[in-house]
């Protein structure tokens, strides 16, 4: 968050507190499953004002999270800011390195650099004891399927426990999506772009990694705990600007809530609804959404998950998608709805059929959510 100041910082945070306790206090929930600290960049919050706001939010949640995960920018990430966090019950540590091709720091994110990287890196292999995750980009403009390899190389020597490999893709409010918008960079190749994440992921099993979702692969028994909850749709509760929430409401069954992206408008103090969008999920619109999170992951959808929630089975609501990919869609067992490898690779033309499908479905859909 480039240019915010330290007072506003705070607000912010004491905002996030507050709204904290008005969502625990209504929700009451009995125990909270996992902790994402992040969406942002807490590594630049000044250490004394990190410690503080984690020590508020811990205090507050009615158990130990089994897994309390948070992110870190390599610019931003110092010995303090490790000494802090570890004096807290927070287990993994998820660094945005992206990428150690030089250029592409040159043209679109100014802020770090590969030495930044490789510094940061050093720092948390030789400084923290706890699980650590590393995001990369693969698919910037110019770039070869080797120097994408090379990426993946160098980050696997800094032994994370996890990994997540991210298409590069042309954003809104980017640099990278301006400038592709405005004709002076062109993207690469869709075939060489499916080349490069091909030879990652097979790169990244060779090493010991195993893939659980379209783009995360982690070391056995490492996958991230609150990656597989939010891909299920449990409910989730987002606080911070931007944050977002799908929660069971007590009307339509599903809200989902999002908050503004604006600092200073966030940190104001107002009534929760005005500063916060609400929108209703219907049951359509939310099984559209199970098929989108279940089929991104290897074990896909379970059967009797889907049936609780909406008190039908996968073949009853899309069986002319079943039967068109037949071959995608992987038979071992009943208990899972899946995709092959190959399907995976189509997944949004998958998608796409299945969502017109359900569009097209002759009875209403009802759904009973949260269901387990």
């Amino acid at each position: 968050m480039p240019g915010i100041t330290e007072p506003l910082m705070e607000a912010v945070l004491e905002e996030e507190i507050r709204r904290m306790d008005v969502y625990l206090s209504v929700l009451r929930p009995p125990s909270i499953d996992t902790l994402y600290i992040g969406g942002g960049t807490p590594s630049i919050v000044p250490p004394y004002l990190l410690g503080r706001f984690l020590e508020r939010i811990f205090v507050r949640l009615p158990n130990t999270p089994k897994e309390s995960t948070i992110e870190a920018n390599p610019e931003s990430l110092s010995i303090e800011f490790l000494d802090v966090i570890r004096g807290f019950p927070i287990d993994r540590l998820s660094a945005g390195i992206q990428t150690f091709q030089g250029s592409f720091f040159e043209r679109f994110h100014r802020n770090s650099s590969p030495e930044i990287n490789r510094a940061a890196l050093t720092l948390v292999k030789e400084e923290w004891d706890r699980r650590f995750s590393i995001d990369l980009l693969y698919g910037i403009p110019g770039s070869t399927v080797q120097e994408a390899l090379a990426d993946l190389e160098e980050a696997v020597r800094y032994q994370p426990h996890h990994i997540s490999l991210y298409q590069l893709t042309p954003e809104e409010d980017t640099r990278y999506g301006e400038a592709v918008q405005k004709g002076k960079v062109k993207p690469i190749s869709s075939s060489r772009e499916e080349r490069m994440r091909r030879t990652l992921l097979r790169r990244a099993e060779e090493l010991g990694f195993q893939r659980y979702e379209v783009s995360n692969l982690a070391l056995p028994g490492y996958e991230c705990r609150h990656n597989l909850r939010y891909w299920e749709l449990r409910p989730y509760l987002g606080i911070g600007p931007s944050a977002v929430s799908t929660l069971p409401g007590m009307e339509t069954g599903i809200v989902r809530l999002t908050e503004k992206t604006n600092l200073k408008q966030y940190s104001e103090p107002h009534n929760i609804k005005n500063t916060t969008e609400w929108e209703e999920i219907s049951a359509a619109v939310f099984m559209k959404e199970v098929f989108l999170m279940g089929l991104r992951t290897i074990r896909g959808l379970r059967r009797d998950f889907f049936q609780r929630i909406f008190g039908v089975t996968i073949e009853e609501v899309v069986p002319r998608s079943i039967q068109k990919y037949a071959p995608y869609i992987e038979q071992k067992d009943k208990i899972s709805f899946t995709l092959t490898e190959r399907g995976r690779s189509w997944l949004n033309r998958i998608l796409l059929d299945l969502f017109d499908e359900i569009d097209q479905y002759p009875r209403l859909i009802h759904c009973n959510w949260p269901s387990d």
